[in-house]
């Protein structure tokens, strides 16, 4: 049927149109009966996009507890140079550099810059106990010095200075949870098998994740099912 038919016959045009409407109409009541049954006995979850499960943060927090695990790891080659050029395991002038440096950071990111930089500060407390007991088994070894170790200034700092970025993003994804208790059991349960490697003993672990704790948001945007 082209327009000319309708145009030789408007009235069954216009059942057409009303039929029409009047499907529309039952269907958008159907629905919406539907709803507000579901809505009264609450056998019907609606779906939340702003939802957040605590399963659906495991790939943020596996990416943060990686990078920790990554930092703590190349404290061993930041002890190597130490021992090979005579320097003290302690730098407190590199400290406040950082420091200041992940806090600017914390601030471009909208993160309590004082809750951050407690959080790093962890992060070379872990990193000054591995690097001890380097010294210790250096020294009951007899080691006089190592080959081919990257240098402080040219390589490891630096990476050390794109770790501490890669951080505070991971930071920054993970903020409006960290005040969960869901994620803090995530997190520790998540450690245990990410945090590892050669000198990362259980205080060394503890230590690198205690500061997360001290994160809270203002509301917690995580359900309690996975």
């Amino acid at each position: 049927m082209n327009l000319s038919f309708f145009r030789k016959h408007p009235l069954l045009l216009a059942i057409i149109i009303f039929f029409g409407l009047s499907f529309s109409s039952t269907v958008v009541a159907a629905n919406l009966k539907l709803y507000f049954a579901a809505q009264n006995s609450g056998s019907v979850q609606l779906t939340n996009p702003q939802a957040i499960t605590t399963a659906d943060q495991q790939v943020p927090v596996d990416k943060l507890l990686k990078l920790i695990q990554q930092r703590l790891i190349i404290a061993h080659d930041v002890a190597r140079w130490k021992w090979n050029h005579k320097r003290p395991i302690e730098d407190l002038k590199r400290e406040q550099e950082l420091l200041l440096k992940v806090k600017q950071q914390a601030t471009t990111h909208s993160l309590e810059p004082d809750r951050v930089a407690g959080f790093f500060k962890a992060q070379i407390e872990a990193g000054k106990l591995i690097q001890t007991v380097d010294f210790q088994n250096w020294q009951k070894q007899g080691i006089k010095s190592f080959p081919n170790v990257p240098d402080l200034n040219q390589t490891l700092r630096p990476s050390l200075d794109k770790l501490n970025t890669e951080l505070v993003f991971a930071l920054t994804e993970l903020t409006p949870v960290l005040g969960c208790p869901q994620i803090w059991q995530l997190i520790q349960s998540r450690s245990q098998v990410i945090i590892q490697g050669d000198g990362i003993d259980q205080r060394v672990q503890n230590l690198a994740i205690s500061l997360l704790r001290q994160f809270q948001s203002a509301s917690c945007k995580v359900n309690n099912f996975h």
